[in-house]
């Protein structure tokens, strides 16, 4: 969507000699946490608000239940509000998708490298949500992340987890433990 297009930093990796995207990376910049909203960032999240009403009735939510998506972000509001101690706020790997044929060739570590150079030039976290232990925890590590926290999503007992990882500005490969 645009909305992201607009606020997120995103990374593509293309084929050489092709146009085949091989994989995406979005960051969501930090945000000083006693920075209230600007007016710019109200207007953005209405916009963000109102292109998702508008691409639902367009066209239908696509089995999208929204009582989980609010699960979601209660659930990671309390997870950021827990672990986020920076006052200057995180990068935030919002998502990161490497197509089947190109995992394990280093694509992903290519797109995470580019922002994650960038908080370590300017002394910052980063935080990003994995939705599987294994194998991401090692997948993260090498890149410095390690994991802080599980986030429980639970609709009335259909409960699942994501795990929170963070990574301190230089950090070494690790487990991701």
């Amino acid at each position: 969507m645009r909305w992201g297009m607009r606020n997120g930093i995103f990374h593509v990796a293309k084929e050489e000699d092709s146009d085949k995207v091989l994989g995406v990376a979005m960051w969501l910049r930090p945000q000083p946490a006693d920075q209230p909203p600007t007016w710019n960032d109200w207007i953005e999240s209405w916009k963000l608000y109102f292109g998702q009403v508008r691409m639902n009735l367009w066209y239908g939510r696509g089995g999208l239940n929204v009582k989980r998506y609010y699960i979601w972000k209660d659930a990671q509001d309390s997870a950021q509000s827990a672990l986020w101690k920076d006052p200057r706020g995180y990068f935030f790997l919002n998502i990161m998708v490497v197509v089947p044929e190109a995992q394990g060739k280093g694509v992903g570590a290519k797109l995470m490298k580019a922002v994650t150079d960038e908080a370590d030039a300017k002394d910052m976290r980063c935080y990003l949500e994995s939705s599987r232990d294994v194998p991401n925890f090692a997948i993260y590590g090498r890149l410095g992340f390690k994991f802080q926290k599980e986030m429980i999503c639970d609709d009335d007992g259909d409960a699942i987890k994501l795990f929170t990882m963070i990574r301190e500005p230089n950090a070494e490969p690790c487990s991701g433990r």
